[in-house]
């Protein structure tokens, strides 16, 4: 959600999450986030931003959805079911109970970000990360 994108800044940047290759560029683009401010975007910069959001999910190992204290997940859900539809598994963090899609094959729950943290660190050492695997292919 836009208003955890201060916290996907800082995530990328703790050495606790250093094993993760993020491939999200949305916490970072500043025209997306005007909009908190109550300035209009362009219509042009959403549909380039979700085309890249779109991209990233498809181009990645796992989806980590922080739900935190929001009110109401928004684009979350979108990048949720593109990864779902992609067989790529999404880790969950205080996914509220009424989410029913929770109970997916693919989906993973967790109360807090350290438990996925840790979930995610087994991962990536029990999976060769999409990155490694284009790699080796094109070798």
């Amino acid at each position: 959600m836009l208003h955890h994108h201060a916290l996907w800044q800082m995530l990328r940047t703790d050495p606790d999450w250093g094993f993760v290759e993020w491939t999200a560029s949305w916490p970072n683009k500043a025209e997306i986030h005007q909009d908190l401010a109550g300035e209009q975007v362009s219509e042009e910069a959403l549909v380039n931003s979700w085309m890249d959001n779109v991209n990233e999910v498809l181009s990645s190992d796992f989806v980590l959805l922080y739900a935190g204290q929001a009110p109401r997940l928004r684009g979350a859900l979108i990048e949720a079911g593109v990864a779902l539809g992609a067989g790529i598994p999404v880790c969950t963090v205080g996914l509220p109970l009424d989410h029913t899609w929770r109970h997916h094959r693919q989906v993973r729950w967790f109360p807090n970000l350290a438990e996925a943290r840790f979930h995610l660190f087994k991962y990536t050492i029990a999976v060769p990360p999409n990155s490694r695997k284009r790699k080796e292919s094109n070798e």
